[in-house]
């Protein structure tokens, strides 16, 4: 198992991913029905906001890294849906979400065991911003940042 954290960079077009080693592979991530539902906050805080749903802003968070990789990433959204053998399946399993406010920025820390085969990948992704920010995008972000992270693994 490995942690990894990365602060701030939500946006990865531009990417040091080995794109040969993704060429012609689908890669296939599925959220675990054990993941958390919601999110904890920390700290002080103004205003409120409609609570983001964890399995769609999940959804939408592989959809942008692979739209900004230009890698092949897909949800699986139902049970049944067949996987091709040559496809990467990765059960996600968000294990903890946490917003944690001081008075100039705000943080967002997610935690994701992948499950790929028997082996377990346990990964951070933390995105951090100067003010408050939208809880949904800072999800997002901070799923990307976790994502990413379990790319670079895979391709070593």
């Amino acid at each position: 198992m490995t942690l990894f954290g990365c602060a701030t960079k939500s946006n990865f077009s531009k990417n040091n991913l080995n794109h040969d080693y993704f060429n012609g592979k689908t890669v296939v991530f599925s959220i675990n029905e054990n993941s958390v539902k919601s999110i904890k906050k920390s700290g002080p805080r103004a205003g409120m906001e409609k609570r983001p749903d964890i399995n769609e802003t999940f959804n939408e968070s592989v959809a942008e890294l692979a739209k900004e990789t230009k890698i092949n990433l897909k949800v699986k959204y139902f049970k049944n849906q067949t996987i091709n053998d040559s496809d990467i399946n990765i059960d996600a399993e968000i294990t903890d979400i946490s917003w944690m406010f001081d008075l100039s920025s705000a943080t967002m820390v997610s935690t994701i065991n992948y499950k790929i085969g028997d082996k377990i990948y346990k990964k951070v992704g933390i995105y951090k911003n100067m003010t408050g920010g939208s809880e949904k995008r800072n999800l997002i972000r901070s799923l990307k940042t976790a994502h990413y992270s379990l790319l670079q693994e895979l391709q070593k």
